[in-house]
């Protein structure tokens, strides 16, 4: 939709009103060929990149990673608890030499 307006020439140069870009933020002002072109400024990627992790905070989908880790090394002692809870039976390569003895 065209938007019809009255500019002013004055010794400063072409005067426009700033309501018109004021949702636009930053503007530029570029030649092309036989005209001037205004439009909004183009975000750096930085800008964009920060645009972006806000976004994804706000949606819940980014959070921060702790700095500590989440699991603490397992003691001597806690390793040897495992050990013995896991270890009936006899060793799994005992097994697969059997199993490879059979013909599997």
């Amino acid at each position: 939709m065209a938007t019809t307006l009255t500019v002013q020439m004055t010794r400063q140069g072409l005067l426009l009103p700033r309501a018109l870009f004021q949702n636009w933020g930053e503007v530029e002002v570029v030649q092309e060929r036989r005209q001037i072109v205004i439009r909004p400024k183009t975000p750096t990627l930085s800008q964009e990149r920060q645009a972006v992790i806000q976004a994804l905070r706000q949606d819940g989908l980014l959070t921060e990673i702790p700095a500590e880790p989440a699991v603490h090394p397992v003691s001597a002692g806690e390793r040897a608890e495992l050990a013995k809870k896991l270890s009936p039976g006899r060793p799994l390569s005992e097994i697969v030499i059997e199993e490879r003895r059979a013909g599997w």
